[in-house]
């Protein structure tokens, strides 16, 4: 096990993976305490979309960026799709500052620059940091079950020429006990992936593993090294935002 949970600010955490820290990249997941934001949004809030005050989330985010020593991150409109966006310096900030100059149309992004930080921000979806050492290219993803229907986690790898020099940490995403989703669903995963998906039959409903799902995946495309929080965002209330459990009032994490 590579993650580890440290101090973010005064009140806050977040999780590192060590492994991929060793090599020259930071891979963090935020938690939803010590933020700026107040109310029914009283968190560390780092999405623009959800109502929260402008200036909260400003703040969230330089208390992000700060304790990681990142500067300002990019982030993308994340449309539950499969495409991936390549972002050099000029657009380091996308969306940092509000949502109107985010990565269009994109739940993926990649970067070859040093000191180029992304974000991909979840409430049950699982964010993934992929990184290779040898090729000094870094990838994130939003993974939701659309997102893996659309091939997103393939379009991910093929980033990379070689995937067993990559390294890959998974984020805070709802757990199978808690994700029923009707057989359509389950079939367009299984459809949309290389190695299907991960199911379980209970009381006669379909569960779905995104985090196996994702995992699996991983591996029939060559990756081997993979490393996940162990966070189920449902469970972990005082940790994490969960859109099913928190719905409207749902934030995000970070990745």
């Amino acid at each position: 096990m590579t993650i580890e949970r440290r101090p973010l600010g005064e009140n806050g955490h977040v999780l590192v993976d060590t492994a991929l820290e060793e090599v020259g990249f930071v891979a963090a997941f935020t938690e939803r305490t010590g933020g700026e934001s107040t109310g029914s949004y009283s968190s560390l809030n780092l999405s623009y979309t959800v109502d929260d005050e402008e200036g909260s989330v400003r703040r969230n985010r330089d208390v992000v960026s700060a304790a990681l020593g990142i500067g300002a991150f990019a982030t993308a409109e994340q449309i539950h799709g499969a495409k991936l966006v390549r972002v050099g310096q000029k657009r380091a900030s996308a969306g940092h500052l509000g949502p109107s100059d985010r990565i269009r149309g994109a739940d993926a992004m990649s970067t070859a620059s040093p000191g180029v930080a992304l974000a991909i921000l979840t409430a049950d979806c699982v964010p993934m940091v992929a990184a290779s050492a040898s090729e000094g290219l870094l990838v994130v993803a939003h993974l939701g079950w659309r997102g893996l229907a659309a091939g997103l986690v393939v379009r991910a790898v093929a980033a990379f020429d070689d995937p067993k020099s990559v390294r890959v940490a998974l984020g805070p995403a709802i757990g199978p006990d808690h994700y029923e989703v009707g057989p359509d669903v389950a079939l367009a995963v299984a459809s949309g992936t290389e190695a299907g998906a991960v199911t379980e039959r209970r009381q006669g409903g379909t569960f779905l593993d995104l985090v196996g799902t994702v995992r699996r995946e991983l591996r029939a495309l060559g990756i081997r090294r993979v490393e996940d929080t162990g966070v189920c965002t449902m469970c972990e209330e005082g940790r994490v935002f969960s859109y099913r459990r928190d719905e409207i009032i749902a934030c995000r994490l970070a990745g």
